[in-house]
């Protein structure tokens, strides 16, 4: 479990959030890195620090073939409580981007 930064829910973005989300994201690719049919991404959300996941089903998003990339929106999901947060939404409202990247070999 990671610690967890209870600041006040804003739905933001940065690129400040995607440079420490490329360091810290688990990325894995189901089911192999050559035919994904889905990617998960895991890890702490870089603005609260609290642990967030997000799969992203390849076959449904455009342009994701066999061999490429994907850039994709990650928004925190984290279980805990952030002030001003709506009562359906969980995570603290910040997003950020990932470009996900493998063979299709």
């Amino acid at each position: 479990m990671t610690s967890h930064d209870p600041i006040t829910y804003e739905v933001s973005t940065s690129l400040q959030l995607n440079e420490i989300a490329a360091t810290t994201a688990q990325v894995t690719l189901h089911p192999d890195e050559s035919h994904p049919v889905d990617i998960t991404v895991t890890g702490p959300c870089p603005a609260c620090d609290g642990e967030t996941l997000h799969i992203e089903p390849v076959e449904f998003v455009r342009g994701a073939v066999a061999g490429g990339e994907l850039d994709m929106e990650i928004i925190c999901a984290c279980a805990f409580p952030h002030e001003n947060a709506p009562e359906s939404k969980p995570g603290c409202g910040r997003s950020w981007q990932l470009t996900i990247e493998w063979d299709g070999e």
